[in-house]
């Protein structure tokens, strides 16, 4: 740390720019700034900042606003101001009063937050002692409980630990360990636990005994970090909350970003990832613009080798930050330093196969020999030559790594994919059977320790039921494309069983019913796949060409049986049956919209979609064709998004033409009211204002909303 005691520190030079440094500093700091090209050129760049949060354009007042005071006046109301004291602002965590102060001071407008307020008087609250641990500190629960988990004999509380330099979480968070909570006496339960020493974050649910019943704080969970004695949260501590939070919440995440901006200011990774995470919603002027302020940025980092000699986490902040601002030179030198530190880190990996390109044979070379140096149990390499093997169409490969990799890895949609290439070939083919299997009989075990903090036990049982059925399904469609007719008509007929409604299940079983000459139960499917709103009407007529002439009675008798039991299945997953939440949104003009306004006599999808968290290139024209499809009738997709209105949601929305009505939810309080916090769903809405059905996919939304509307003609 000698960089730092030779210069102003980044909140002294923060304090500075903002004016508010004491007098007894501010004279030797500005003359060591005009002494110094470095620190010049930090001032500038924090000054910068400031200019751009001071320009950022805020949303108008709604234009109703006049006319609702005014009116609520004629009608006797003499009370504009909250008559009941607002429920204090949320706050992630409790800061040192240094730190608070610098954020407030300079760096607070480098992300836009947008907070939910605490739910009232009836939110369930868990608090801990003491709020800053240190790793290694026994720390005290305090729980007091919603309606819906008083009065129990004891609760537990479930927990997600993660290390400083712990991956990204691919999927749900599970858990890890769990703490008994008893009663007080008070009405409230409490209940301790040690902190691991290696533990940076900490994630956590509470639940009744049985985990019928789950509190996970509106979706958002709870979280206590790891700090130093000073109460400053760990490096490691603010980088996990990010990794949690970056496909949650990104208003969260780039708070987290900014703490780490904060409480860090010398470390490259707060600012590389920090530039990564505005570029999606930047025009690209505004990212040109903040590329060049962190061009200066960078420079001053890198002046000081020393610093990254054994600090592998840091040489990869450099690296990421050299290839963000687009500096492939500076990349290569990071990466090849980063190298000599980890040789198989993941940004090492990825960077060395994009320089192979199209190159399989090298790239297959540098991982056999990466995973010889690394031993058996890096499955991530594995995973890596499997995919790189897989994009080649080199099957020998492709299965040489599944091998490998089947014994170590733990992700089950990785062990689906390189189980069902094994599955390809005879040689491998009851190896990759046998995988599938286990990988069932996990998940009809459903283990409660692995089960994701906010499902309780019946709904990942029914999730279990449905990845099941899909999963029987991959496994026959690719024993059908070996030639195993009868195998492949067997696991369809497992996973019929099931109960779900699965397009791809009839379309597969079609194809075997026709190669076994068997179109009378060809002809079933084909009636299935002819009644689903959503599947594809070319691929509908050209399976019809496909089998022997019927009459029109016929086609038309067996769409109405299929479309019955379509209705039937798909009714089962419409357990939800809520009002809209009394919330309001706001329109790009700045209008206040209430929810129930927007949706009242109309079917509706609402569609919790966020621009850092999609996959833009599948998810737009997944939108467009939703919204073809819904065209020409009373049903509408909506479009609800915490991000605020400015002309890079515009332009995209415009250029992408998807041609959907936008609402914003400031302060995600839609989002939180429905506990879809930060997540990306689709929620069905039937003319009555009731929420019907929730699903991750939009096409199951649009036929969840089909079904609502043949309901409602069947009993009118």
């Amino acid at each position: 740390m000698a960089w730092l005691s030779r210069h102003v520190s980044w909140r002294d030079l923060n304090r500075l720019v903002d004016d508010e440094l004491e007098a007894e500093a501010r004279v030797p700091a500005i003359e060591h700034v005009t002494g110094c090209p470095r620190c010049a050129r930090r001032v500038s760049f924090l000054g910068s900042l400031r200019d751009a949060g001071r320009d950022m354009r805020h949303p108008a007042p709604p234009r109703e606003l006049l006319q609702d005071i005014l009116r609520s006046r004629s009608e006797g109301a003499r009370v504009i101001l909250p008559a009941i004291p607002a429920p204090p602002r949320r706050r992630r965590r409790a800061l040192p009063a240094a730190a608070a102060a610098a954020i407030v001071a300079g760096l607070a407008f480098l992300v836009p937050l947008f907070l939910a307020s605490e739910a009232g008087a009836g939110a369930s609250e868990l608090t801990f002692d003491p709020p800053l641990p240190v790793p290694g500190e026994k720390v005290r629960l305090t729980y007091r409980p919603t309606t819906e988990l008083a009065g129990e004999t004891e609760l537990r509380v479930r927990l997600h630990l993660r290390q400083p330099d712990s991956e990204p979480p691919r999927g749900a968070l599970g858990a890890h360990d769990e703490v008994t909570l008893l009663p007080d006496g008070d009405g409230r339960y409490t209940g301790s636990f040690q902190l691991p020493p290696d533990v940076a974050y900490t994630v956590m649910a509470v639940e009744s005994p049985s985990g019928d019943r789950v509190d996970d704080r509106d979706g958002r969970l709870w979280d206590l970090q790891v700090h130093s004695e000073d109460g400053t949260p760990s490096l490691g501590a603010v980088r996990q909350e990010f990794f949690v939070l970056e496909h949650r919440s990104w208003p969260e995440a780039g708070e987290a970003l900014h703490d780490m901006t904060v409480f860090y200011p010398e470390r490259a990774e707060g600012w590389s990832r920090q530039l990564l995470h505005d570029r999606p919603v930047q025009l690209p002027d505004e990212e040109a613009a903040s590329r060049v302020k962190h061009r200066e940025l960078f420079r001053d980092l890198q002046d000081e080798p020393d610093r990254f000699e054994s600090s592998v986490e840091e040489t990869a902040a450099m690296a990421r930050y050299a290839d963000a601002l687009h500096d492939p030179a500076a990349f290569s030198e990071w990466l090849t330093r980063l190298e000599t530190l980890d040789a198989a880190h993941r940004l090492v990996v990825t960077g060395r196969l994009l320089e192979f390109g199209d190159d399989p044979t090298s790239a297959d070379a540098y991982l056999e020999r990466l995973w010889t140096a690394e031993g058996p149990g890096a499955s991530g390499i594995c995973w890596d030559g499997f995919q790189a093997a897989e994009r080649a169409r080199n099957g020998a490969g492709a299965r040489r790594w599944a091998l490998r990799g089947l014994q170590g890895e733990k992700d089950a949609l990785r062990i689906r994919d390189m189980a069902l290439a094994l599955v390809a070939h005879p040689a491998t083919r009851e190896r990759g059977v046998s995988a599938i299997r286990d990988l069932l009989s996990d998940l009809s075990r459903a283990a409660d320790e692995e089960r994701p903090l906010h499902l309780t036990s019946k709904e990942v049982a029914e999730e279990s039921e449905k990845l099941q059925a899909i999963l029987l399904v991959d496994l026959a469609r690719q024993l059908l494309a070996v030639g195993e007719v009868d195998g492949a008509i067997a696991k369809l007929e497992a996973a019929d069983g099931l109960g779900e409604w699965l397009p791809d299940l009839y379309r597969a079983r079609l194809e075997a019913r026709l190669l076994q000459g068997d179109a009378r139960r060809a002809r079933a499917d084909f009636h299935r796949l002819d009644a689903d709103p959503v599947y594809s009407r070319e691929s509908i007529d050209s399976l019809r060409h496909r089998l022997p002439p019927t009459s029109a009675a016929e086609l038309r008798s067996g769409r109405e049986q299929a479309a019955g039991e379509m209705i039937d299945r798909v009714r089962v997953d419409q357990n939800m049956r809520r009002g809209v939440p009394p919330v309001s949104l706001l329109t790009s003009t700045g209008q206040t919209r209430t929810l129930e306004s927007l949706v009242v006599g109309r079917y509706t999808v609402l569609m919790f979609w966020d621009r850092r968290l999609r996959n833009l290139a599948e998810d737009t024209g997944e939108v467009i064709r939703a919204r073809n499809l819904l065209a020409g009738s009373d049903s509408q997709l909506l479009w609800i998004t915490p991000e605020p209105d400015s002309e890079s949601l515009q332009v995209f929305t415009r250029e992408e033409g998807l041609g959907v009505p936008v609402y914003h939810d400031p302060g995600a309080m839609l989002a939180t009211s429905l506990g879809e916090w930060g997540s990306s769903g689709y929620y069905v809405i039937d003319r009555a204002g009731v929420i019907r059905a929730r699903t991750n996919s939009l096409m199951e939304a649009v036929r969840h909303l089909e079904v609502l509307q043949l309901g409602s003609r069947d009993t009118a």
